[in-house]
């Protein structure tokens, strides 16, 4: 029997958060009454993330799915491309990616599978909506960045979106796989291309308030504000160009 939820979590070197993670979703979704998977994309690890990850799944997640890609001869972390790996992976009704480091508190689920239920193909969550509850807020040259940066993203492509960036996002399975069937964008501007497609297809976006608390130990590195910034004017030609529907 297929599963109703998809969770894909994408992992670059979390050996010391994934664990946590997986342990808070597990804890949530054996409490539910729907069929689940745990789908954990190693990305270019060179910790000790895949090996703790198969003791997890020997010992108390049997539904966790690992898969393990060693980009061989690329450096860091390519997170739109596990992304996409494991939503064209996923089997469930619904396919949820999120972060490692569980910044958004998972059992804000429910909604997000409720407004899938009404129609939205798409459903986001937000920091920057009202309702969005911040716990313990990023270092001040991160907030600048991140303000600044969907100012610009609404200007050149997505104008009604006010979080592009947080990672928590669910997608209806038909949604899914005529999305991440066409994504081309392998590092952090994946989070943009996936939402132009989606518009590009006319399906429904919802953006939702969360509760959100920053962690330690982020993966992400200095130079990704630029490169998402480059990969947004990549991703808005192409939507002139109309390649994405090619």
């Amino acid at each position: 029997m297929n599963p109703t939820l998809s969770v894909i979590i994408p992992a670059y070197n979390e050996e010391k958060r994934i664990g946590k993670t997986l342990d808070s979703v597990f804890d949530f979704l054996r409490t539910q009454k729907i069929i689940f998977e745990i789908i954990v994309v190693a990305n270019n690890c060179t910790d000790n993330t895949v090996s703790l990850l198969e003791d997890i799944k020997k010992s108390s997640i049997p539904e966790l799915i690992i898969i393990n890609i060693p980009h061989e001869g690329i450096v860091g972390n390519m997170k739109g491309y596990a992304i996409g790996v494991g939503m064209r992976s996923a089997r469930g009704l619904y396919h949820i990616f999120i972060d490692a480091d569980n910044a958004t508190r998972f059992d804000a689920i429910t909604d997000f599978i409720e407004y899938a239920k009404q129609g939205y193909g798409v459903v986001i969550a937000s920091r920057y909506v009202k309702g969005a509850h911040i716990v313990k807020d990023q270092a001040l040259y991160r907030i600048l960045f991140s303000r600044l940066g969907n100012l610009l993203i609404r200007v050149v492509l997505l104008p009604k979106i006010y979080d592009t960036q947080c990672g928590f996002k669910l997608f209806t399975n038909d949604a899914s796989k005529e999305i991440f069937s066409r994504i081309t964008i392998a590092g952090w501007g994946a989070d943009l291309e996936m939402l132009a497609i989606s518009k590009v297809y006319g399906y429904k976006i919802k953006e939702l308030p969360v509760y959100w608390e920053a962690q330690n130990g982020s993966t992400l590195r200095s130079n990704a504000f630029i490169n998402t910034l480059k990969e947004l004017f990549i991703i808005r030609n192409n939507v002139r160009k109309g390649l994405y529907r090619k």
